[in-house]
């Protein structure tokens, strides 16, 4: 179901009748196909995968550059401590994936959703993102800095620990978001949060103002001297 508000714009595929596929290398360009195999290590530039489906394929450590990806379903899929140098990402649903510790900063991501993924740890410093819908999915300790995500929803999602600073976020939606120990607080401007998000908001908020949190008044002490 896609998010209310965010527009996002689902796949473009037909699933019926794509072929089996398990090779992805340089200057491929693929379509209609389902793609699976191990790519882990490897180094692909300039590869296009259009109307396509990519299910248990690995992509562990594997560096892509330049990459195209439009009109995809990922499921099942290891990105962990992948490198996407470059890449553009468009109408694509990543689901159930395991990508702890990708690299995805400077990348650009247009109606892109991550549902029920473990990202701990992924750096997506300057992404550029366009409706997207981060729903279901452990964020903890993913670094956002200086990534745009304008109008976002991000929805039951897991950012203990996540680095916003300079992060725009102008009219997100995050509830059901778990926001403990987030930095760069000052980025929950004009973001839309739940009744039940108010304490650790505020308190990331407090943090990136410097504000000092502290019931002792030193004025009080050596009174009656």
């Amino acid at each position: 179901m896609t998010a209310k508000g965010t527009g996002r714009r689902r796949p473009r595929l037909d699933e019926d009748g794509l072929a089996g596929w398990e090779e992805l290398g340089r200057d491929d360009e693929l379509e209609d196909v389902v793609l699976s195999g191990d790519f882990s290590w490897a180094e692909i530039e300039l590869a296009a995968l259009r109307q396509s489906r990519v299910e248990g394929a690995v992509f562990t450590r594997a560096r892509l550059v330049r990459g195209s990806f439009v009109d995809c379903v990922i499921v099942d899929s290891e990105w962990s401590g992948a490198e996407l140098e470059d890449c553009r990402f468009e109408r694509v649903e990543f689901r159930h994936c395991r990508m702890s510790g990708v690299q995805v900063d400077l990348n650009t991501f247009t109606d892109v959703a991550l549902v029920d993924c473990t990202v701990e740890g992924g750096n997506f410093r300057m992404s550029r993102w366009e409706r997207a819908e981060l729903r279901d999915s452990h964020l903890v300790e993913c670094d956002f800095t200086g990534a745009s995500l304008p109008g976002s929803a991000i929805l039951g999602c897991d950012l203990t620990d996540a680095d916003l600073s300079t992060c725009d976020l102008a009219g997100a939606r995050l509830h059901g978001t778990r926001l403990d120990g987030v930095r760069g607080g000052d980025a929950l401007r004009g973001t839309t949060l739940g009744s039940d998000q108010l304490v650790p908001a505020a308190l990331a908020v407090f943090r990136a103002l410097k504000v000092t949190i502290d019931d002792e008044d030193d004025d009080d002490e050596g009174d009656g001297g």
